[in-house]
């Protein structure tokens, strides 16, 4: 049940009033002021959303023109799958990759300070990598991961890429380096894989307690785990020699 109000509660004047009342005062003594100043707020407020707005915009055409790119690495390759009615295809895998590198390399041309800008870039990195160009790849990755925002998603990806990049152009070092940096992203079981695989390429004596140390420190990591369950497999297998098949895990396994 409410409580009772009585007389005196009722005539006396809310806090609301009393607060409004002085405001007003105050207002109507010095209304010069307060119309200027809210003039000035006005102003600010709208270029504040003018800008906001042509951000939005410019954003919006950015991530369309990128969406535009990305989509080429996905078009079939004439007489390798079925294309969609109206599709494009390529005659090749070349040709496709030098189209979508163009679309790329123009969106961050044009939009270079949008977040797709930067994303842009950081895909032309992944295709020429993926394509074998190793120099250019550590060119344009090392581009995105100096000028992305920190928040940016495809940071890591473009950190692990980097080395890779290093890794195919026989910079071992670096490669190493660059791995490393994926700790400082919160993902040190990569670090620490990416350092053991390495190691076990150049036949370091401690490589396999490497492998053997992350399955141990990071069992949550699944991915993780398996990729160096599979190397240590693979590391165990006995030497080819010239002219024989390798024999598999599995094979090995079987017997």
């Amino acid at each position: 049940m409410a409580e009772k109000i009585d007389r005196k509660q009722l005539k006396r004047p809310d806090e609301f009033q009393v607060v409004a009342g002085k405001a007003m005062e105050w207002v109507a003594a010095r209304q010069r002021q307060v119309t200027l100043g809210v003039g000035a707020f006005i102003v600010l407020a709208l270029a504040a959303w003018a800008l906001s707005g042509w951000r939005s915009s410019r954003e919006a055409k950015a991530g369309a023109a990128l969406s535009e790119a990305v989509e080429l690495e996905s078009r079939p390759i004439a007489g390798e799958g079925p294309a969609q009615p109206g599709q494009e295809t390529f005659p090749s895998k070349e040709e496709r990759t030098k189209a979508a590198l163009a679309a790329l390399e123009k969106v961050h041309a044009e939009h270079g300070r949008t977040t797709a800008g930067a994303t842009a870039l950081a895909e032309i990195g992944f295709l020429k990598l993926k394509s074998g160009d190793a120099a250019g790849a550590q060119k344009d990755l090392s581009d995105f991961l100096g000028a992305a925002a920190k928040d940016h998603p495809l940071r890591p990806f473009a950190q692990e890429s980097l080395g890779y990049a290093f890794e195919a152009a026989g910079k071992l070092d670096e490669a190493r380096a660059g791995f490393e940096k994926l700790r400082e992203m919160d993902m040190p079981a990569r670090a620490d894989y990416r350092a053991a695989r390495l190691a076990l390429m150049q036949n370091k004596p401690d490589a396999k307690q490497q492998l053997e140390r992350i399955t141990k420190e990071y069992p949550k990591d699944t991915e993780i785990v398996r990729a160096a369950n599979e190397r240590l497999e693979l590391a165990s297998l006995p030497p080819v020699q010239p002219g024989a098949t390798p024999e598999t895990p599995q094979a090995k396994k079987k017997k």
